[in-house]
C-alpha cells in the first residue's frame, strides 16, 4: 500500500498600527539631522516587536535615537528605530 504525504505551508504577515488620541511628534534629531517623527518607547516596542526593556537598551548602546522629556520619559526616532530593525 502506497502512502499519500501532503504538505502544507502558511505563510503570515504582520501590519502594525500606531494609533494615539494626538498626532505623532515631531522634532529635530540631532543624530539624524532632520525632523523626523516620535514615538513613545512603548509604542516603538510595540511596532518593532520587541519587548519595552529591549528598546531601552537600544538606548543605552547608542542604537537608536531619543529625546528625553522634562518628566523623564524617552522619546523615540522612528527613522534610527526603523534602520536598527532593518539591520536584526
Amino acid at each position: 500500500m502506497r502512502k499519500k504525504r501532503i504538505e502544507i505551508t502558511v505563510e503570515t504577515d504582520q501590519v502594525v498600527i500606531i494609533r494615539k488620541t494626538q498626532r505623532l511628534s515631531r522634532a529635530w534629531c540631532q543624530d539624524c539631522g532632520e525632523l523626523v517623527k516620535l514615538v513613545t518607547a512603548e509604542a516603538a516596542a510595540v511596532a518593532s516587536g520587541v519587548s519595552p526593556r529591549t528598546i531601552y537598551r537600544w538606548v543605552e548602546a547608542g542604537k537608536i535615537h531619543f529625546t528625553e522629556q522634562p518628566g523623564g520619559s524617552l522619546l523615540i526616532c522612528l527613522n534610527s528605530l526603523t534602520a536598527v530593525t532593518s539591520d536584526e
